[in-house]
């Protein structure tokens, strides 16, 4: 009588270790798995900051370059108007016509 009862209550209690164990593996896999998708949110909410200042920074850039205007547009406005102007002269029907082909005639 003695060993019926201790398998008894070696079989229920190893019944309900495996259900523990079970509950416990289920929840641990629930908890990785929500871990890993919370990191991918954040992740991903990271590279959109990131990707909306870096838009935003070009926009600036762009609209500096055209209030401002760049060196390259300086340099080449300050080359035409230092520079000669070039004079077409042509024979038309009433004589000789010039016309300009540099900034001024622009």
């Amino acid at each position: 009588m003695t060993d019926a009862r201790h398998t008894f209550a070696s079989g229920f209690s190893g019944r309900a270790g495996r259900v523990v164990r079970d509950i416990l593996a289920a929840l641990i896999a629930l908890a990785v798995v929500g871990l890993v998708i919370f990191l991918a949110a954040m992740l991903t909410a990271a590279f959109l900051v990131v990707a909306g200042i870096a838009v935003l920074a070009a926009a600036g850039f762009w609209v500096w370059r055209k209030l401002r205007g760049g060196r390259a547009s300086a340099r080449t406005s300050q080359t035409r108007s230092s520079g000669p102007e070039i004079l077409v002269a042509t024979r038309g029907p009433e004589g000789w016509t010039v016309d300009g082909v540099g900034p001024s005639s622009r």
